[in-house]
């Protein structure tokens, strides 16, 4: 299926999901998040407009659904690197290893790559606390980071 008729099939299915989901229903977000990321693999700021508009919740509601399903991306890119920036994370060195994640990939937090292959952003708290610091990429962990670690596996990720 081509773009457009893409975009056509999202736009009906999301007017439908309006229909059978509540007024502001987060479950018809997550939904749709669902079903649009199928679609496109990945969920634009386009779409999140669109699916905010359509199930009647706050743009605010939605990215902080999607920042909590960690399946879902929101660009086209090979590797979605979320960094953990909670407070024990930090305890244990996190500051260090995002130094080190940003000046080896070149970007800051929700930036894209160049190449438009790596996409960087931050979590306050994977839950992970006696693991950390903690850095996810596209939804697999790395645990006990540090800043040589970090660098080591951007470099990985960059190749």
């Amino acid at each position: 299926m081509d773009e457009k008729n893409k975009e056509l099939y999202f736009l009906e299915e999301l007017k439908y999901m309006s229909e059978r989901f509540e007024s502001g229903s987060q479950e018809g977000v997550k939904e749709a998040l669902r079903f649009c990321q199928d679609t496109f693999g990945y969920v634009s700021l386009a779409h999140q407009k669109q699916i905010a508009e359509f199930l009647n919740v706050d743009d605010k509601i939605v990215k902080t659904l999607i920042k909590f399903t960690k399946s879902i991306k929101e660009s086209k890119t090979e590797f979605e690197v979320i960094c953990c920036t909670g407070p024990r994370c930090a305890k244990n060195g996190s500051i260090e290893v995002i130094k080190s994640v940003k000046n080896t990939l070149g970007i800051d937090f929700d930036e894209t790559s160049k190449d438009g292959k790596i996409r960087l952003s931050t979590q306050n708290c994977f839950k992970q606390c006696s693991k950390g610091p903690n850095i996810m990429i596209n939804g697999k962990f790395y645990h006990n980071m540090d800043k040589n670690k970090a660098e080591n596996l951007m470099k990985e990720i960059m190749e």
